[in-house]
């Protein structure tokens, strides 16, 4: 199964990418695919549209 996720802190700095990461690594463990959109003060990386409609 594909699955989409956006990750957000204020901060933005760690907290972030330590989440996006976990839910990457847990779906891929678990045999998902898991695509984060990160956002916070270091900008944000948008997932594509592609992406999404998959």
């Amino acid at each position: 199964m594909k699955f989409v996720a956006v990750t957000s802190c204020p901060t933005g700095i760690a907290h972030t990418y330590m989440a996006a990461e976990n839910l990457e690594q847990t779906g891929k463990d678990l045999g998902h695919e898991v695509q984060v959109e990160t956002q916070g003060s270091a900008g944000t990386v948008p997932l594509s549209d592609d992406i999404i409609a998959a």
